[in-house]
């Protein structure tokens, strides 16, 4: 018989909208895989996400994982099965576990909003993303009690009462940089001319950036449609156009007109403050450094380690927040999707210059990289364009709150 675990979570502003399950579990000592699962949506009231982990030995001792991040860790501290998580983790989520003996069920009561974290209590904001996990003592093994766990629930906070979710942004100070790129265009970075020459830019004001690519749930929420093809509500919106962006962003702001700053406007990032914001105060080609391997992003071949990453042209993107922030906070800025910007397409000048932006091309620019491309696309430097009118499944976009700019 399965052990059903509930947790309800009440939260104070922010609705859940229940996302996909990643990370494998292995079998506990009845044979079975335990799984957790959650419900609730954008559209209802709060208080609506129940999260649930079925199929555990009966009369298991259990709570809640909890963190920001996602971490793949096999076996650690001698448990059974997967870690999931990564980053700071709250145990137990709050409240405290109730067994009922014969039945073999078991519930937690929790608050988000208080999680026992390394840093205090946690606020919950919209356009957050969290990924829960249930841990589990197998007290019917054989030689003793042993910890085991379910596999992972990726859950996005969206506006409470069914509010338009907001993507999360990183506050980015004004600062310069040398953009572009000096490196050999033999393997592994294959540089060309387009990356040159390394120049000086100075961006003049603090701005902020998405600290994740637009997911499919942000998008469709706003926007009323998906035209994504790899389909999933925390995996990044792809197959859209830079119109298609370019109208994502200007709802956004239209939505959010009364938190505005003046003077500033949702859009996409220029093509300078987007190759800023991935370096990170990075000189190397990758904010990683010199190389970029497998387990830093989603890509196909890693020219660093001559491997392929191990991805099919069914794989597609992956929920984004996946693998490791620079040193800013943000994730995905190699791989995943090519991200939008704002520029047209322009060569580079020697001269340092200030907050750069290109107009009047024909062609728009793109950067970081995709799930379909190999490591030396995903530099910080590298750079290319496209039809503004076309979208494919390698391309996507993320938002920053910045200065207006016409395009």
């Amino acid at each position: 018989m399965g052990v059903l675990l509930g947790c309800a979570l009440p939260l104070s502003f922010a609705s859940a909208q229940v996302g996909t399950n990643y990370c494998n579990a292995l079998p506990n000592s009845t044979g079975a895989t335990t799984t957790i699962a959650g419900a609730g949506s954008a559209s209802v009231a709060l208080n609506d996400l129940t999260l649930a982990s079925a199929s555990l030995p009966q009369n298991a001792a259990a709570y809640f994982l909890c963190s920001r991040s996602r971490g793949f860790v096999p076996n650690p501290g001698g448990s059974a099965g997967n870690l999931c998580l990564g980053g700071a983790i709250g145990r137990r989520v709050g409240g405290s576990i109730v067994s009922s003996g014969a039945a073999g069920t078991v519930s937690v009561l929790a608050d988000l909003t208080s999680l026992p974290q390394p840093s205090g209590a946690v606020a919950v904001q919209a356009g957050d993303t969290w990924n829960f996990q249930c841990w589990y003592r197998d007290l019917a093994a054989g030689g003793g009690a042993t910890s085991n766990f379910s596999d992972g629930l990726e859950v996005l906070f969206t506006g409470g009462g069914g509010g338009v979710p907001i993507p999360e942004l990183v506050p980015i100070p004004a600062g310069s940089f040398f953009m572009g790129s000096n490196a050999a265009s033999t393997a592994p970075y294959f540089n060309s001319s387009a990356q040159q020459p390394v120049h000086g830019v100075f961006i003049s004001y603090p701005f902020s950036m998405g600290r994740y690519e637009v997911t499919q749930a942000q998008y469709a929420a706003l926007m009323g449609s998906n035209p994504s093809f790899f389909v999933g509500a925390s995996r990044t919106v792809e197959s859209v156009t830079w119109f298609h962006a370019q109208a994502y962003c200007a709802a956004l702001t239209a939505q959010q007109a009364s938190v505005v700053p003046f003077g500033y406007e949702y859009r996409l990032p220029t093509e300078a403050e987007w190759e800023y914001v991935c370096r990170a105060g990075s000189a190397a080609e990758f904010h990683y450094g010199a190389a970029l391997l497998c387990n830093q992003a989603r890509f196909w071949y890693s020219q660093h380690s001559g491997s392929s990453c191990g991805l099919t042209s069914a794989s597609g993107t992956a929920p984004v927040g996946g693998y490791a922030p620079n040193a800013f906070g943000l994730h995905d800025m190699h791989g995943d999707v090519w991200e939008w910007c704002l520029d047209s397409f322009g060569p580079y000048r020697s001269m340092t210059v200030t907050d750069p932006f290109v107009t009047g091309g024909v062609f728009r620019v793109f950067r970081g990289g995709s799930w379909d491309f190999d490591s030396q696309d995903c530099r910080s430097a590298f750079r290319n364009a496209f039809d503004p009118g076309i979208g494919t499944i390698s391309l996507g976009f993320r938002v920053v709150l910045a200065p207006i700019r016409v395009p």
